[in-house]
């Protein structure tokens, strides 16, 4: 089989960029759409005008895609139309299962089955699973099936070919079953999560579903890598994933993967996170001492990683340090108001330069606004703060100036520990976040850019009063105004 360029069947030197490009975006969205991509809300039509694409380009793209024409080394020899049973991504292995359907599809089904199964192997593309490096070869050859009984199996290991995998899995999905439940919804939701961490631990199987809170026979309770539920289909793939997937790439994927909300952590950064959670968890207060111990345990680190990690966040002032301990850090009205003038002025920085930007960089923030939007309908108020936060930092991100971008992340992990350390519920706010972000985003997409630098300010205005009013001084209204100006 000739090699393809970018992933998608049909490539050959000389084609546009465009259409390159074009895949990369459509399947960003398809991946990240759980059950809804088989809906009018991802037709061609919706997601051309969702990326700013042609939709004759979008149409390409979709083909492209779903890899019509793929010629595996040996086409399925299952009898019967075929149902997907069983999918798991564990480093350094990739294995996909049919099974023959058991019931009769429904033929109205068939427009949105095809774009279920263009949703699979869009993921499977945008994840980077493909340049995985090392690892066993214990594995069946990818482009050909195993068959077990009632079983047709592909597997792929690094160092095999990526695209006769993809093929071959293109082909099984060709002689589906034309319904709805042959690509099922809970595995789309658990893709839309994991994909943009590299889909590594994903572990579905169709005779293991189980209702949401139930625990498998040996699954560890206590773990919930493998858990799925509407609100992670909704925003776990915006959420900033809290340790990376061991023996994934250093790289994101080099094509669409920069259209997927970024992912890559650092130690401090993964400390900073369960630092938070154990300041929410246990009830810390401004003063009380926490030790390495308990965060090397959690994050499976040792206690001299964890504690150079925690000095670096004492540099930060994301921690007291004194007498070689660590304590949580105090929060004055002073504290809140002086972070939020320093957000206020290089997020107007940032503003002005997205809304100069083309509207295909917009996707990210597209994405999670529609993150923001779940979290309210269904979340609690942390989970609005988080996706909030994260669609302030895509929006950041599309701005094209990265010494910015840098500055306000780094502002935004200070946000985040002041909330932790006052205890806020965003909840009551929720519903005034959510119009907030969405001016916001149209504004920059119709680069009107002092429109959006104003809806910021207002935005802030109101965030900065709810944090003051539970701070443990009273708010200077006169110091924000003069800050804020």
């Amino acid at each position: 089989m000739t090699q393809q360029t970018h992933g998608a069947p049909g490539g050959r030197a000389g084609r546009p960029r465009i259409q390159d490009t074009a895949d990369d975006l459509v399947a960003s969205v398809l991946a990240t759409a759980g059950s809804r991509v088989g809906t009018r809300a991802f037709s061609t039509r919706r997601v051309a005008e969702l990326t700013g694409l042609s939709q004759t380009v979008v149409s390409r793209a979709f083909r492209r895609l779903r890899r019509r024409g793929a010629e595996p080394a040996e086409p399925p020899r299952l009898a019967g139309p075929l149902e997907l049973v069983e999918l798991q991504v564990a480093f350094p292995r990739i294995r996909v299962v049919f099974g023959v359907a058991e019931a009769p599809a429904p033929a109205a089904q068939r427009t949105a089955a095809d774009r279920r199964a263009t949703a699979l192997l869009a993921a499977l593309r945008v994840a980077g699973v493909g340049q995985w490096a090392g690892g066993s070869e214990e594995v069946a050859e990818p482009g050909r099936e195993r068959v077990a009984p009632g079983r047709l199996v592909h597997e792929w290991s690094p160092g095999r070919d990526w695209e006769a995998f993809l093929d071959a899995v293109a082909a099984g999905l060709d002689v589906a079953a034309p319904s709805l439940d042959a690509v099922p919804g809970d595995l789309l939701g658990l893709l839309a999560a994991r994909v943009g961490r590299g889909l590594h631990g994903v572990d579905w199987r169709r005779d293991a579903r189980r209702a949401p809170g139930e625990t498998a026979v040996g699954e560890d309770p206590g773990n919930d890598s493998n858990r799925y539920s509407d609100s992670d289909q909704a925003f776990g793939v915006l959420s900033v994933p809290e340790y990376p997937a061991p023996g994934s790439a250093p790289e994101r994927s080099r094509s669409a993967g920069r259209w997927l909300p970024h992912g890559e952590l650092s130690v401090t950064e993964q400390i900073a996170i369960a630092l938070r959670r154990e300041i929410m968890n246990a009830g810390y207060r401004p003063g009380d001492r926490i030790t390495a111990g308990p965060l090397a345990a959690t994050l499976g680190l040792s206690a001299a990683t964890v504690r150079t990690a925690m000095r670096r966040l004492a540099d930060d002032g994301l921690l007291d340090s004194a007498a070689g301990g660590f304590s949580v850090p105090a929060v004055t009205g002073a504290d809140v108001v002086d972070l939020y003038a320093a957000r206020l002025h290089v997020g107007m920085v940032l503003l002005r330069g997205v809304a100069a930007r083309p509207r295909h960089r917009m996707l990210p923030a597209r994405l999670a606004l529609g993150a923001v939007e779940a979290a309210a309908r269904q979340g609690s108020g942390a989970d609005v703060e988080r996706a909030d936060l994260q669609f302030q930092q895509e929006l950041a991100d599309a701005s094209g100036l990265e010494q910015s971008a840098r500055s306000f992340h780094a502002l935004t992990l200070r946000v985040r520990m002041f909330i932790s350390v006052l205890q806020l519920d965003y909840t009551p706010a929720a519903e005034r976040i959510v119009a907030d972000d969405r001016r916001l985003l149209t504004a920059v997409l119709e680069g009107r850019a002092e429109d959006a630098v104003r809806i910021w300010r207002a935005k802030l205005d109101n965030a900065v009063r709810h944090m003051s009013a539970l701070a443990p001084e009273a708010f200077d209204a006169e110091l924000w105004a003069r800050l804020s100006r």
